[in-house]
């Protein structure tokens, strides 16, 4: 299966095309130029990598964040387009699951790490389960205070934040905290690979209804609460 794989989520925008379980091409690119022309000229380069047209792709793979609340939309767009006017089938893929994937041979409880602003992190549990990286419980958004006071057994943390904030969960756990590469970012191709098994069950995304993961409040939406309470004479929660 001939899978083109999108991430726009993270610092470092990525495309990869995959042929079955080998990886064909891998690009990426500074998040800071995201504009959707270049994501459309990478993915041309991609695809003339591999020799191959749009039209011979057989599903396409995208990275749904959390992450940057622009860039994930870019990316999850660029991608619904084209599955809707291509017919191809179409896999969301969690940030945080791409990165537990990229350590599933670990046997400790995987912790990925993505930034959120204001000193603050998205983060789930995972648990490596016949290969692959299964969640255990809710998405965490919050302090790193917060998150390792949820650590209760020996934790691989992944991620860039992971690594920016070591000395802070390394003082707060000890020896249980292992910490996985700061470079172990995943590529378009590895979102394209851990679709995969979800395309041969079946269990793809409508293009029309597909959104980005957002686990935080916008800025827009607390300002919306905010002057709601206002106009009832009262406070928003939490102001």
């Amino acid at each position: 299966m001939r899978v083109l794989g999108i991430d726009t989520a993270s610092r470092t925008n990525t495309i990869g095309l995959i042929d079955a379980d080998r990886v064909v091409a891998d690009f990426a690119w500074d998040a800071r130029d995201s504009s959707l022309q270049q994501i459309i000229v990478n993915i041309d380069l991609v695809l003339k990598r591999g020799g191959l047209s749009l039209e011979d792709l057989d599903g396409l793979a995208v990275g749904i964040g959390p992450g940057s609340w622009t860039g994930v939309r870019v990316g999850v767009t660029v991608a619904k387009t084209l599955a809707c006017t291509l017919g191809k089938p179409l896999c969301g893929i969690s940030s945080l699951e791409a990165l537990a994937h990229q350590s599933k041979t670990a046997s400790a409880l995987l912790c990925p790490l993505v930034d959120a602003g204001r000193e603050t992190v998205y983060a789930a549990f995972y648990r490596v389960r016949e290969g692959a990286p299964i969640r255990e419980g809710e998405y965490y958004v919050g302090s790193i205070a917060g998150l390792t006071d949820r650590v209760r057994e020996p934790v691989l943390f992944l991620g860039r934040p992971a690594y920016l904030h070591r000395a802070v969960i390394t003082s707060a756990l000890g020896p249980p905290a292992r910490f996985g590469s700061p470079s172990d970012a995943p590529g378009g191709a590895a979102f394209a690979l851990m679709s995969l098994p979800r395309f041969a069950a079946g269990q793809v995304d409508d293009p029309l209804s597909l959104v980005p993961l957002y686990l935080g409040e916008s800025l827009a939406q607390a300002l919306l609460r905010r002057r709601e309470a206002e106009a009832r004479g009262g406070r928003a929660p939490g102001s």
